[in-house]
């Protein structure tokens, strides 16, 4: 999946993500000019900064995804994405934060999320 895909499918499920994303890669070429200090950044600085930003925001709307076609728990996500629970818990951490995803009830001691 090349940046244009995935910024398309972030656009899908967090739209204000996806801009903010826009926003940054539009700059590229003002960074790579340097800032007030007459620093500059490589593309390799670049791809480094941004390419973790684009994966976490890639993972997070994956996990919207799949809260819009079910109800589940971290665990459960966990399974169906192949990510880490930890890391799952994270990105619902801020998708909450952001106020995309909600509780919907729990599993035992389990919450069960949802999408907003």
């Amino acid at each position: 999946m090349d940046i244009a895909e995935k910024l398309e499918f972030i656009k899908k499920h967090d739209p204000e993500g996806a801009e903010k994303l826009n926003r940054l890669l539009g700059r590229k070429d003002a960074l790579k000019e340097g800032n007030v200090y007459r620093e500059k950044l490589t593309d390799r600085q670049f791809s480094l900064v941004v390419v973790p930003l684009l994966n976490a925001a890639l993972e997070r709307a994956k996990i919207i995804e799949a809260l819009s076609e079910k109800e589940d728990t971290i665990q459960g996500l966990s399974e169906k994405l192949e990510m880490s629970q930890d890391m799952i818990f994270t990105h619902v951490k801020e998708l909450m934060r952001k106020n995309l995803i909600g509780i919907a009830g729990h599993q035992e001691r389990n919450a069960i999320f949802r999408k907003k």
